[in-house]
């Protein structure tokens, strides 16, 4: 059973809804700004949304409460949704239509990779014989990748076709005695044929050059260090869409993609929700936009259908690396207090996330907006306030305060 809260007067249509506020607002002024909670059923706010009359009958800030379950706990939450905007919202036939954007007001109860770091390798033409292989560093990064230096491993087993070698995870902070390369039968196997020491030297046959942006034979140095920070292709997004059981809601995206560590033991989001919920939302077009590094040749924003997704820097009122992902949502440009823009790398106590367990645990949580100068990383607010992409690499599992539209 759905509930909102403030304001509690609630009808059929939203047209009978409207010619009804004048009454409304009398008792409110009776009530004298007491808090009114009262229940109602989802379609009844759907009809509302649709009739394009929901900010007339509801207040940026006003709540709806919904059932949540962790499905592979069975533990039940009351999951609060915050109204954070409306506006008209285009479905995937075009249609345009108007929506009411609900973002979670905690973040959810656990977090979930937004991508696993990626294979460097896969054997996609043919097996991958025993032997002893190196790769070269293209490119300075961090403490430990140094441009020219050589690499080798030895494999004491053939990969099969299809499989992939997943490795040097961390690389620009992790010592190169720290690095280790895995081979895997493919991108859902979470069990290695086998895991090898890597040591500096150029023994064997090269399989070319780690750089930045990559070069389709060996991935994105970056990705297959802390993961892809492309929300079309992200573990993140799956599992947010999808009712499936754990063990069923991930498919790989790309040939360098990996299984998440969570797939196994968590259940598909949207399975945690009831059908009177459900009923009410549905895909609608979130623009993205994508990092400068490994996608350069794919434009510079990208276009999804999602039911459930996460808050970019702009629709936080957070000054954008790029603008277009969407409209200021008026929900947090009224909690950063500010006339203006809150800014990249700075700290806003007032806009943390707390923990759906534990109301004074305030959590990181993820945006959607890659960190367009790597990627890996994508943006976040952390436990303090403060907007980075610290920490943001795509292999983390963060937590996050998920959005939806009523439309």
């Amino acid at each position: 059973m759905s509930k909102i809260t403030e304001p509690m007067l609630l009808d059929a249509t939203g047209k009978e809804i409207v010619e009804k506020l004048h009454t409304q607002n009398m008792l409110l002024n009776l009530m004298a700004g007491a808090a009114m909670e009262g229940t109602t059923s989802m379609a009844e706010i759907r009809k509302i949304v649709q009739a394009g009359k929901a900010s007339e009958v509801y207040n940026i800030g006003d709540q709806i409460v919904v059932p949540w379950t962790d499905v592979a706990t069975g533990q039940k939450y009351e999951a609060v949704g915050d109204i954070v905007h409306f506006g008209n919202v285009t479905l995937k036939d075009g249609e345009e239509v108007p929506g009411m954007f609900i973002q979670w007001h905690y973040a959810t109860p656990f977090g979930v990779q937004f991508d696993n770091n990626e294979a460097f390798y896969t054997a996609s033409e043919a097996e991958l014989p025993a032997g002893t292989y190196n790769i070269t560093v293209g490119a300075n990064w961090g403490k430990n990748c140094k441009t020219g230096e050589k690499y080798q491993f030895v494999l004491t087993k053939p990969v099969p076709q299809g499989g992939m070698l997943v490795g040097f995870w961390g690389m620009p902070d992790k010592t190169p005695a720290e690095w280790r390369v895995s081979s895997y039968r493919d991108g859902a196997s979470t069990e290695a044929i086998e895991t090898v020491n890597v040591t500096a030297g150029s023994t064997g046959t090269s399989l070319g050059t780690f750089t930045p942006a990559g070069d389709g034979s060996l991935n994105s140095l970056h990705r297959l260090s802390y993961g892809y920070n492309r929300w079309s292709q992200s573990a993140m997004r799956q599992w947010l869409n999808s009712d499936k059981p754990a063990g069923q809601w991930w498919t790989s995206q790309n040939k360098f993609d990996r299984v998440p560590e969570q797939h196994a033991t968590k259940a598909g989001f949207m399975s945690g929700f009831e059908k009177e919920f459900l009923d009410c939302i549905q895909p609608i077009k979130v623009v993205t936009a994508l990092n400068t590094v490994s996608d350069k040749a794919d434009g510079e924003t990208e276009v999804t259908y999602d039911t459930f997704f996460l808050p970019s820097l702009e629709q936080m009122y957070i000054t954008p690396q790029l603008a277009g992902e969407g409209d200021v949502w008026e929900y947090w440009k009224r909690a950063s207090g500010m006339s203006t823009k809150m800014q990249q790398w700075q700290t806003y106590p007032q806009i943390r996330t707390y923990a759906i367990e534990s109301h004074t645990s305030a959590q990181y949580v993820r945006l959607r907006s890659a960190s367009r100068d790597d990627a890996c990383s994508t943006w976040n607010v952390n436990s303090s306030g403060g907007v980075n992409d610290g920490y943001g690499g795509a292999v983390h599992a963060l937590r996050c305060a998920p959005v939806c539209v009523i439309c």
